[in-house]
């Protein structure tokens, strides 16, 4: 028992240790721990903490977490540094696509990555973000060379592009097959629905916000509801739902292993977001511990989730999908069962209790960082999330039957007239709601001071923990 609770807090240990290292590197532009030795460090620190079970050999494992932290940053901080210096200078530049490019009556924008400079091709990490003319046909995974201004970047991008000139665009053979199954998928459903539904639908289905129109995706941000077209753990459990119901007849390896597939092609189909990201790490370790019969505390699971993401991009501290997922989801797993128990007791809330409960817990969760990047939030979010998420998994299935049925004479035609309705329901719930602009509470973005409402919720859920248990001792000695 004793060797068992040691390893796991020195695995608790070290991805708080990851956790906080990238953070103190980010803040004070740590960038000198890039050489492999430090890997050796790491790789001594945590063997000498787990050949020696002692609990003050656990800082120790601590350290490693932050050293291995510190080197995933410096490698990051020093590619931005090298493109950094570029700002203001024509270079040539060559990357890869990363995601869908985002077309319209602007142009097209996207992000490169794998950056290679110049005629002698020298590698530098991060990311451009890049604005060139109208081109519909660049896809993600696309390698092209690029000759332009090089300005400052911002959030996640170390670099900023404006209409530079593409010198050179190829697409690699096969290519992405992912991206062509859901492209050849996504034309079915088009070829049978209106544009507006069609978009909404592919959006919630395969995470293709890049047809939503900007009005549409104005009112989503809004209401609050933004979060329902990107594509995260909500679409991976009702995959996985349908897997488990599936194969899990046959053996409950084959209903692991099918769901497990499953949110891999579905991550492949969407794009290595930071979201997806983390919601596919999180489904995945969850079906592993139920097929093993382990339980995985949900505080457990982020930290550990967390700590993996921020080593493969230390850089994702700082995007507002990573956040956004991580708060809803701590927000639903460890602050709504709180309010349950608070509000419940031992009692088994209702559905529109549950809901509200869930919604409310995420939307407290995630507060202060809409707040600080949007500088906004809606006071009515709540309503608008009972009224559309009941009914998105239906709205999911029917918008994928439509494209398995398209072609089919009869069947394509009652199966998208009900996606259609489906969707047209939602989108008059986000238009009704987005005109209500009286609910809506604004201040002024990037203000620091907006975090410190963590302490509110976190001060108000321990002094609601204290009451409970007072009650209860309470209780306790009135019986006596």
């Amino acid at each position: 028992m004793g060797r068992e609770w040691h390893q796991s807090w020195l695995m608790v240990s070290f991805c708080v240790g990851v956790i906080a290292g990238t953070i103190l590197a980010l803040c004070f532009r740590v960038n000198y721990f890039a050489s492999p030795v430090w890997l050796g460090v790491v790789v001594g620190l945590f063997l000498v903490a787990y050949l020696k079970p002692k609990t003050a050999l656990i800082i120790m494992v601590l350290v490693a977490g932050m050293v291995l932290a510190f080197f995933r940053a410096s490698v990051e901080l020093k590619g931005e540094d090298y493109v950094r210096r570029l700002n203001g200078e024509t270079v040539l530049v060559a990357g890869i696509v990363k995601g869908d490019p985002e077309t319209d009556e602007k142009g097209t924008k996207f992000r490169l990555v794998d950056l290679k400079f110049g005629e002698e091709e020298v590698g530098a990490s991060g990311g451009l973000y890049v604005s060139v003319g109208e081109n519909e046909e660049l896809a993600r995974g696309d390698e092209v060379v690029l000759e332009g201004k090089m300005s400052e970047g911002f959030g996640v991008y170390a670099g900023y592009m404006y209409k530079p000139k593409i010198v050179k665009w190829e697409r690699p053979e096969p290519g992405d097959l992912a991206v062509k199954m859901r492209n050849w998928f996504a034309e079915r459903i088009r070829g049978v629905m209106p544009e507006t539904e069609a978009n909404l639908g592919l959006s919630y289905l395969l995470g293709m916000r890049t047809g939503l129109s900007d009005e549409l995706n104005e009112k989503l941000r809004t209401v609050g509801l933004v979060h329902i077209v990107v594509a995260s753990g909500a679409h991976l459990s009702i995959l996985v739902e349908v897997a488990r119901r599936m194969f899990g007849k046959l053996s409950r390896f084959a209903g692991v292993l099918f769901s497990i597939l499953f949110v891999v092609f579905f991550m492949s189909m969407v794009g290595w977001t930071p979201s997806i990201m983390r919601a596919g790490m999180m489904t995945i370790l969850t079906l592993v511990a139920w097929y093993s019969g382990r339980r995985i505390e949900s505080w457990r699971l982020i930290i550990t989730v967390m700590s993996v993401t921020l080593i493969i991009n230390p850089m994702f501290v700082v995007d507002l999908g990573w956040l956004l997922s991580f708060a809803s989801y701590a927000g639903i797993m460890i602050m709504g069962p709180k309010l349950t128990e608070y509000f419940y007791g031992g009692q088994k809330p209702g559905f529109v209790a549950s809901m509200i409960l869930t919604t409310l817990s995420a939307t407290l969760m995630t507060l202060p960082i809409v707040l600080y990047y949007y500088g906004q939030v809606s006071l009515i979010s709540v309503i608008a999330n009972l009224l559309i998420l009941p009914t998105l998994p239906w709205a999911m299935g029917l918008v994928f039957m439509t494209g398995i049925f398209a072609g089919l004479p009869g069947m394509e035609t009652v199966v998208a007239w009900c996606a259609t309705k489906m969707l047209e329901f939602h989108i008059a719930v986000v238009e009704w709601f987005g005109e209500m602009r009286q609910f809506l509470m604004e201040i002024r973005p990037y203000q620091w001071w907006v975090f410190l409402l963590y302490l509110v919720i976190i001060g108000a859920l321990v002094m609601g923990w204290i009451w409970k248990k007072r009650r209860k001792v309470v209780k306790l000695r009135e019986v006596e």
